[in-house]
């Protein structure tokens, strides 16, 4: 049996059993008009108030104090329905984030017609059919009442839809950021298997070379260059890599770089072997290629590459000496490193250009961001 009910006078009551039963210590599904138990305190204690201020030698009387309890209820009960109703209608056509002011004067003066009626057919009901009053009777207390249904009901809505207006904020708030960050994985996973062509062309243009001249530079170029493509294949999947790991691919990049500018060009690394640091995959032997590609390299003004760490940073510095036919700088490589950094740190990629030094400091990532 998934449900027991049963009839108490005209209240609707459940007990959910299977719950129970599957769980004794959890909380029992008890609701009334499908409205939760707790929530029928509110009304139980405006009526305790109201009574307090206007009559409080009501309170000596048992018989008066059930009356308070059954007319809070038959106020309470239609009341939150009525608000639960009008609250659905006026999300669909008037949503609190667009256009806040519009929706809190409309909720209250939806609420106060509709309790006021409320208020008047209960009063009715107690006054005139049950009680048999006169009318004036009836004027007299709906009168009475009006001025706390009032007060209750604004001070209500106020609370309720003030908290559900920063509820809704801060959803939109968590919205907005988990967009953004989809967003940026999107883009990051675009920019991920951006691979500078100018290294493919160029190394493969030595090894031509290299394979009439030095037969054992070629097979050493060779094994060099697998291990640069074997790491590209292997890091293709993730979002960072440990110093360590960078630091063997430097060390093949530079090779093959050193190769075919002999003592042209310099690249000097000052690296630790770190396996709990971390970088994002080939962006040092992007900013390797952005040098070779933007300066002059010759014998007697050799290039001179120096990457090291400082301060949280792996710096990679290099001498600037433009080269005659100065080649247009579209920073498409150095702003895909910037764009990637942007989705896994607060940190920034800083570049300091002077007339001498072209200096561009990477963040070093901890494990956080594996």
């Amino acid at each position: 049996m998934k449900y027991f009910q049963f009839r108490l006078s005209d209240y609707h009551l459940t007990f959910n059993f299977r719950t129970m039963r599957s769980n004794p210590y959890k909380k029992v599904d008890f609701k009334i008009f499908g409205i939760p138990l707790w929530r029928l305190s509110f009304p139980i204690l405006i009526g305790v108030i109201i009574t307090l201020i206007s009559y409080p030698q009501g309170f000596l009387s048992v018989r008066f104090i059930l009356f308070l309890v059954i007319y809070s209820l038959s106020m309470g009960i239609p009341f939150m329905k009525m608000y639960e109703y009008t609250e659905r209608k006026l999300d669909r056509y008037i949503p609190w984030l667009s256009k806040p002011q519009l929706r809190f004067f409309a909720s209250v003066f939806l609420d106060l017609v509709i309790n006021i009626m409320i208020l008047t057919l209960i009063n009715w009901l107690v006054y005139v059919v049950v009680q048999k009053q006169e009318f004036n009777a009836l004027l007299s207390k709906t009168i009475d009442g009006l001025k706390y249904l009032i007060t209750f009901t604004v001070a209500g809505i106020i609370i309720i839809n003030s908290l559900r207006f920063f509820k809704s904020w801060k959803q939109a708030a968590v919205n907005e950021e988990k967009l953004k960050r989809e967003k940026l994985a999107i883009e990051y996973e675009s920019l991920k298997y951006q691979i500078n062509p100018h290294f493919l062309f160029n190394s493969l243009t030595a090894l031509s070379s290299l394979v009439y001249t030095d037969q054992q530079k070629a097979v050493n170029f060779i094994r060099e260059f697998s291990n640069v493509f074997r790491y590209v294949l292997e890091s293709r999947e993730k979002e960072v890599v440990d110093i360590a790991t960078e630091k063997k691919l430097l060390e093949s990049v530079s090779y093959l770089n050193q190769i075919r500018y002999d003592d042209s060009l310099q690249i000097n690394i000052d690296l630790t072997d770190a396996t709990d640091k971390y970088v994002i995959p080939m962006a040092l032997q992007m900013l390797i290629e952005n040098a070779i590609k933007h300066n002059a390299v010759s014998e007697s003004s050799p290039l001179k590459i120096e990457i090291n760490e400082e301060e949280g940073y792996i710096v990679v510095k290099n001498n600037r000496q433009p080269k005659k036919n100065e080649i247009v700088s579209t920073k498409i490589g150095l702003e895909n490193i910037k764009s990637r950094y942007k989705y896994l740190s607060d940190k920034e990629v800083l570049v300091e250009v002077t007339a001498d030094q072209f200096v561009v400091k990477i963040p070093i990532l901890s494990t956080n961001h594996v």
